[in-house]
């Protein structure tokens, strides 16, 4: 029998063991509380978000100068091959080499990023893999500097919360605290990269958290501020969408605005069960290997932007990437209502193309494109019936803006307060952009229950309405297993076990064979039954007498799983072992450590 003394993991790989077990030392000791480690934890992830969304725009604005060269059709990229029909291959080649790199490290950073964070929030307490920020920075910004049709946003999310959650995972944080940190990246990354820290910290409450407690705003605020700060040291302090001075004609035109929202309502619940119902079907229906899926989709795009480019006078690139000069264009009045709604046609297929495919990037630009566009095409044909009695098309433009994400991500707040910061704090759109996006969500909520990040987690079976769950759904066996465990051999004697028998750790004990396999569990039944018998069976082993099926926890396996299967099979300890070998024990877990677990996540 190995007897060792207990060494429990409170969620981390054993290669980060050194820094690991000095970190914890440090926060599990008396010189600081928990909520002081919290605002060191928030200022390092907001430093962390501001830095990850400095290099991930250099990144998006270097792939884009090579491959497109921007929106404006005469100016080419620096690789430039094809003349007009480089937008044709481009989005084709950035999914080409985009579809290997997350196939083969990091298949969590496929599509728009915000539904993989808020899954970690709801069934691994807050864990991402750190490798999933370099994945998702590389493929993203190649999927949006090659031409996809994508976003910065959901990326930015997702590499934010990567790092705050590596951070937590590293120093053996409890889920509680990690799913903090989560929410404290993702929030200086949105801050970050558009210069909105009120709207970070709302989008982590609003979608990632789904909740306002005290504290987690404090840190999610502290995080998002320490970001917008030192994103602004770095590339300064300027609105994305510079804007005129826009107000409504008159109180009454607010009926018009009611009116937007509920065509932005409609026209972002379509776009969500489209883009729903791309990623199905690129999954289950497109015969070719998934890693080759993203260059399909990529080609899509690319003969949609070369059909507006024919139909358009060449601005088939106006709907590749982020689209900004474009949605710029549509806020001062420069497109007429017919480009208006063609470019919105084709955004809408463009990106369900590029993200239903596996293409990597955000849903928030595209969705600001395309409620840029119905709102202008809409303010143009009411300006058009009424000029003297309603506001410009421009100014629907920006309110078309934010209720098409309201109405897409269910998200009011954070689309008022993001729209109101990127267009430089306008008072004057306050109040139309309110109205509409209210009206959006509520009518959207309608429509449908499932906001366009959450109805990805229904496909997978996930209920992202369960938010306040049972602590131990977000902590998994393999977290808090004790590694090295007593265990005994198949071939050991009756007379051999009740020497030992008071001497061990735990009532039950694993039985292994001589090459190491787990065969098998002495539980306090068996070892009475053994020693009972054993005067009259003086040649008794241990695999005469034991649990030849015993209940084998996973390392993956959440805990209440676990503790439940215990339970129903009266067994207080359980042999751990990963799903690729269920013979090969790596840990055990008791009832005490389960109860422990649960009560850390409770206190933190």
């Amino acid at each position: 029998m190995k007897l060792m003394d207990e060494k429990v993991m409170q969620g981390t790989p054993h290669r980060w063991g050194t820094l690991a077990r000095y970190g914890a030392k440090i926060f599990s000791s008396s010189l600081l509380s928990p909520v002081q480690i919290n605002v060191c934890f928030a200022v390092i992830i907001g430093c962390a978000a501001a830095l990850g969304a400095y290099v991930f725009k250099w990144l998006i604005d270097l792939f884009t100068h090579l491959c497109l060269g921007g929106a404006d059709p005469g100016v080419r990229g620096r690789i430039s091959f094809l003349g007009e029909y480089d937008i044709l291959v481009f989005p084709a080649l950035g999914g080409l080499i985009v579809g290997p790199i997350i196939y083969r490290w990091a298949r969590e950073a496929k599509g728009h990023g915000v539904p993989e964070v808020m899954k970690a929030v709801l069934t691994r307490g807050g864990r991402i893999r750190p490798i999933v920020a370099v994945v998702k920075s590389i493929a993203s910004a190649l999927t949006i500097g090659t031409g996809g049709s994508a976003g910065s946003e959901g990326p930015i999310v997702q590499i934010g919360a990567s790092f705050g959650s590596s951070l937590g995972q590293w120093f053996r944080m409890p889920p509680r605290r990690i799913i903090n940190f989560l929410a404290c990246g993702a929030a200086g990354g949105i801050a970050a990269i558009f210069n909105a820290p009120l709207a970070g910290v709302m989008f982590s409450m609003e979608v990632i958290l789904g909740e306002f407690e005290k504290f987690s705003f404090i840190y999610v605020v502290l995080a998002a501020v320490t970001s917008s700060a030192l994103s602004q040291y770095l590339t300064g302090n300027k609105a994305i969408f510079l804007i005129r001075y826009y107000q409504l004609a008159s109180p009454l035109e607010l009926f018009a605005i009611a009116l937007l929202g509920v065509i932005t309502a409609i026209g972002a619940r379509l776009f969500s069960a489209a883009l729903n119902g791309s990623e199905g079907y690129f999954e289950r229906r497109v015969p070719i290997p998934e890693y080759l899926k993203p260059a399909l989709g990529g080609l899509g795009v690319g003969v949609v932007a070369l059909l507006i480019a024919v139909s358009s006078d060449g601005a088939g690139k106006r709907i590749l990437g982020v689209g900004y000069d474009t949605i710029g264009l549509a806020l001062q009045g420069g497109l007429s209502m017919n480009l208006l709604l063609l470019f919105f046609a084709a955004k809408f297929v463009a990106t369900c193309l590029t993200l239903g495919a596996g293409g990597s990037g955000g849903v928030f630009a595209p969705a600001l494109f395309m409620g840029a566009m119905l709102g202008g095409a809409f303010g143009s044909m009411l300006h058009g019936l009424f000029p003297g009695a309603t506001a410009p098309p421009g100014l629907y433009a920006v309110v078309g803006m934010g209720a098409f994400f309201a109405g897409m991500a269910h998200a009011p707040v954070t689309a008022i307060l993001i729209l109101f910061e990127m267009t430089g704090y306008r008072y004057t759109i306050l109040l139309p952009i309110m109205t509409c996006s209210v009206i959006s969500t509520l009518v959207a909520s309608l429509i449908s229950r499932d906001s366009i990040y959450t109805i990805k987690l229904r496909r997978q079976g996930i209920l992202p309405d369960q938010r306040k769950a049972d602590p131990l759904k977000a902590i998994i066996a393999g977290e808090i297993m004790i590694r090295d465990p007593q265990y005994v051999t198949e071939d050991m004697s009756i007379a051999t076990l009740s020497g030992l028998v008071g001497n061990t750790l735990h009532t039950s004990l694993p039985v292994l064979d001589r090459r190491g396999e787990l065969v098998g569990l002495l539980t306090y039944r068996e070892i009475h039954y053994a020693l009972r018998t054993s005067h009259s069976r003086p040649g008794l082993l241990v695999k005469d007498c034991m649990n030849r099926s015993p209940l084998v926890a996973f390392t993956d396996e959440p805990c209440d799983a676990v503790f439940n299967r215990m339970k129903d099979a009266d067994q207080g300890i359980a042999p751990v072992a990963k799903r690729k070998n269920p013979r090969r024990m790596v840990g055990i877990l008791t009832y005490r450590h389960i109860y422990e677990a649960y009560r850390r996540a409770l206190m933190y």
